[in-house]
């Protein structure tokens, strides 16, 4: 009976001290630029930079779909709480084009993806992220819905 007694007791002594370990909650703190650099490279792309300036950072990465070399720019927002996944994807058809209101319907389909036309009149496709509790498992889910979406949607924007 002391055997046993003893036993149970180590077992408690054991998980007691895993619980910390399993207790421990993922930080939800948003990333800064330098992170977000940090964890593209820890995920294996190379990281281009598109825009060094303090605050207003940009990468690229590419990523390759079946169809497609795909593109990406990630960036922080200004207010630092999404990060930004952007395609560039040309120039926009004629603003009366009915291709415009085909991409429109699209958004539909692909949302949380948005096609988009820029103040320098460029047509992309993004997708804001929430940037708390971002893993590298989280990212590459996100990157690669963008990714698909661009890949599925070419036949509308090429």
């Amino acid at each position: 009976m002391k055997k046993q007694k003893f036993f149970g007791q180590l077992v408690i002594v054991f998980l007691m001290t895993l619980l910390p370990v399993f207790g421990i909650a993922q930080s939800c703190d948003p990333l800064t630029a330098k992170q977000l650099k940090d964890m593209l490279t820890q995920m294996g792309y190379p990281v281009k930079d598109l825009n060094a300036e303090a605050g207003k950072e940009k990468y690229e990465v590419d990523l390759t779909t079946p169809n497609l070399n795909v593109p990406v720019a990630l960036e922080i927002s200004a207010s630092g709480n999404f990060v930004w996944l952007t395609v560039f994807l040309g120039k926009p058809k004629d603003e009366t084009s009915s291709v415009n209101a085909a991409l429109l319907k699209q958004n539909f389909k692909i949302q949380p993806c948005q096609f988009y036309i820029t103040d320098k009149g460029n047509l992309m496709m993004g997708l804001a992220v929430e940037n708390r509790g971002l893993t590298t498992v989280i990212m590459r889910r996100h990157m690669e819905k963008l990714a698909a979406d661009v890949s599925s949607t070419n036949s509308l924007w090429q």
